[in-house]
Order: C-alpha cells, then sequence, then structure tokens
C-alpha cells in the first residue's frame, strides 16, 4: 500500500514513521509512506497556504489551491483522499479494515480554523478520530496510518493476535496476565493456568463481555442494533 500524506508540519511524522510496526512494514516493502510539504504547492514568495475568512470573524483559513494541486499531482487512478477533520464521520476498526481495500490512500492534514470548504469537492471521505480539539490533522493521520498498516498482512508477524485486539469484533479485548502468577498477592485467575482451552475461550468471551459493560455500554447497544 502506498500513503501520501499533505501537511505543513512534515517534520512531525518523522519519529512515528521510523519505529515498530511501520518500519517493520516499510523495511519489508509492503507499506510506501510519503509526507509532503503542502507549501511545495505554493506560488508566493512567503509560500502562504491560509488566510483570513470572508464574512469576518477569527482565526485564519487554509487556501484551496495548494491542496488542489497537490492532490491533482499525486492522485492516480486507484487513489482515495481522505480528509481529517472534527466535522467528519468517527473513524472505527471497521473502517480501517475497508482502507485496505485501496492501493492508495492520501491523507489530507487540515490546520488553523480548517479548510476552505470546497475542498470537499476534491476528497472522497472526511474523518474525525473523537469529539476533542487538537492543533492540526497531523496525529488523526498517524493514527489513520498505523491503524490501517497494522492490518496489512506480513506487517505484524502474529496477524491472529492483532484480529483480537480490542473492537475487532465489535467488544473491548480481556484482561490479559502473563507471568508471575502471584504478585503481591494478585493471583491470575485459575482458569487461564489449567490448560483447558475450552475453558479459557468461555472465560475470555465473558470477561470481554463484562469490559465492554462497564467501560463501554454503548458499543454493546450497537452491537445488538446490527
Amino acid at each position: 500500500m502506498k500513503i501520501d500524506i499533505i501537511s505543513i508540519h512534515p517534520d512531525m511524522f518523522t519519529g512515528f514513521l521510523d519505529h515498530s510496526i511501520l518500519k517493520i512494514g516499510k523495511n519489508k516493502g509492503l507499506i510506501d509512506i510519503v509526507v509532503h510539504d503542502l507549501r511545495k504547492w505554493t506560488e508566493d514568495r512567503h509560500s502562504t497556504v491560509d488566510d483570513t475568512p470572508y464574512g469576518g470573524g477569527p482565526g485564519m483559513i487554509m487556501k484551496i489551491e495548494p491542496f488542489y494541486k497537490a492532490i491533482i499531482e499525486l492522485k492516480q487512478e486507484d487513489s482515495y483522499i481522505i480528509l481529517t477533520t472534527p466535522t467528519g464521520k468517527k473513524y472505527e476498526q471497521e473502517q480501517a479494515h475497508k482502507f485496505l481495500d485501496y492501493r492508495h490512500l492520501i491523507i489530507i492534514c487540515g490546520h488553523y480554523k480548517g479548510i476552505d470548504a470546497r475542498i470537499d469537492n476534491f476528497i472522497d471521505l472526511k474523518l474525525s478520530v473523537g469529539d476533542y480539539i487538537l492543533t492540526g490533522g497531523e496525529l488523526p493521520a498517524a493514527i489513520v496510518v498505523d491503524s490501517v498498516c497494522r492490518l496489512i498482512p506480513g506487517v505484524i508477524s502474529d496477524l491472529d493476535s492483532a484480529l483480537s485486539d480490542s473492537f475487532e469484533n465489535g467488544l473491548l479485548d480481556c484482561s490479559h496476565y502473563t507471568r508471575p502468577s502471584d504478585f503481591m498477592g494478585l493471583k491470575v485467575p485459575e482458569v487461564l493456568l489449567s490448560g483447558n482451552h475450552k475453558k479459557i475461550d468461555e472465560w475470555r468471551a465473558n470477561d470481554s463481555l463484562e469490559t465492554t459493560r462497564k467501560s463501554r455500554p454503548e458499543l454493546l447497544i450497537k452491537i445488538n442494533k446490527k
């Protein structure tokens, strides 16, 4: 998979892309991630990417021209273009899987008060990573990249482990334990030490349900509606 990211702060991605799972995927040739400086597509000597809003008001608005030029240059026949924005669809694991249908993703990072709304005519999907305010779209873009790339076969050596994580089946993951079995009197549930895999699977399924009920009960409601 090829991923192009358009940002006014490309250096924010440097350390993130060169570590852990993403580094492994790049070294294996399974993913190709390029971060572009939006200012490359400006034409004035100040490399201007923003301007004051029509109608007045506080803040600055990102200009549409540089983004349009970037999209035209980077877009391929099978490209899918994503804009990270608070006004977008809430990002969920199901969407991460859908992105695997595309060989090329272009992720646009907004900033300031946002991008000129006419950008909507040149993108495929607007995404929000949550109901909170961030300085720009770089962190949401990083979240999308990480969540998608880890699903690509070969990037993670144990894909079955990744597919048993929280949200893969709509629920939160169950509790997990490792050695020692007794830590300061806090003991691992006996069933996990029993060697009875049927009972272990049952315990994990029940614990997953209970964890979801306590922490994210709305997920159970969502599952029941399907």
